[in-house]
């Protein structure tokens, strides 16, 4: 039972969107009711929430204060539930996650699985993508957890468990690299590499290598997303630049090789599991994020 008012339900998503006709789309509802929603909330409030340009809507200042806190009471409402679907004993309704590809693949299914066995009756919301996007969602309350690679420092995130993988070249079983124990960025020079596109790349592991070392690569592709880089890989057409995590699966199989990097000095790929700052969990919630702390910290172990 949503314990928000329509209009500010309404108010969030036209925010999101930009556009009374997108998020009338995504609400299920005419335009028209959204639009008389906003008109109501500005008539009550006595201030524009919106500036009405050519091309859609732009919050004015008096609705980017009302959005930011919109986003609190949406988390607390959230909050709010959760404890009362555990005090029901149905658990913990929904779990919103945002992560890189690299913990989808193989660990965090695995934990989902174990959780799972526990909480039988909760529903979980996956998203992937980039970390800057993950950041985002976690600081407006669109996701409980965040599952990072590399983020920067922000205030209104807080980190629940920071693991490093060392970084390393990937590539098909049968590639003449593959027989070494640890390769240099200069060796794989000598072959075609697969890389990220320019989303994926800036701010990676591998943008902080190339910084050290002035090496020029033959790309046979650039891609922006990891299952995309893997198959090429696994394809035997190049060398791909990852962590263990990103291809567990597939050196599980014999389908690709990891062979760590040993230039110097070159960091570790650093997953860290945030939540937003301030925010208390429920149970079940807080439950699933430290088993999933504890699962990180043993794949650290491993790697």
């Amino acid at each position: 039972m949503p314990l928000m008012t329509i209009a500010l339900r309404y108010f969030e998503e036209v925010a999101r969107q930009g556009s009374l006709r997108k998020a009338a789309e995504r609400l299920h509802v005419a335009a028209s009711a959204v639009n008389r929603q906003i008109l109501k909330l500005e008539e009550e409030l006595g201030v524009p929430l919106f500036e009405r340009l050519p091309r859609g809507l732009r919050l004015s200042s008096a609705g980017e204060l009302l959005l930011y806190q919109t986003r609190q009471w949406q988390r607390d409402e959230r909050q709010i539930l959760g404890v009362l679907d555990e005090i029901r004993g149905t658990g913990c309704a929904e779990i919103r996650i945002a992560s890189v590809e690299s913990m989808t693949d193989m660990a965090l299914p695995d934990v989902m699985r174990r959780f799972g066995q526990r909480y039988p009756k909760v529903r979980f919301q996956l998203l992937t993508g980039l970390t800057d996007m993950i950041v985002d969602r976690i600081v407006s309350g669109e996701s409980d957890i965040g599952i990072c690679v590399n983020p920067n420092p922000n205030p209104r995130v807080r980190t629940l468990c920071r693991a490093t993988f060392r970084f390393g070249a990937v590539m098909a079983s049968g590639h003449p690299l593959a027989g070494k124990p640890e390769v240099r960025l200069q060796d794989c020079a000598e072959y075609p590499v697969i890389l990220p596109d320019r989303d994926m790349f800036r701010g990676s592991t591998l943008e902080q290598a190339l910084a050290h070392h002035q090496v020029e690569f033959r790309v046979l592709a650039e891609c922006s997303r990891l299952l995309s880089i893997k198959s090429l890989a696994s394809a035997g057409l190049g060398i791909a630049f990852l962590n263990p995590l990103d291809v567990a699966r597939e050196v599980q199989r014999g389908e690709l090789v990891f062979r760590p990097l040993k230039d110097r000095p070159i960091d570790g790929a650093r997953i860290e599991i945030c939540v937003a700052q301030g925010r208390s969990m429920p149970p079940a919630m807080a439950s699933f994020a430290e088993l999933l702390s504890e699962t990180l910290a043993e794949e650290e172990g491993r790697g």
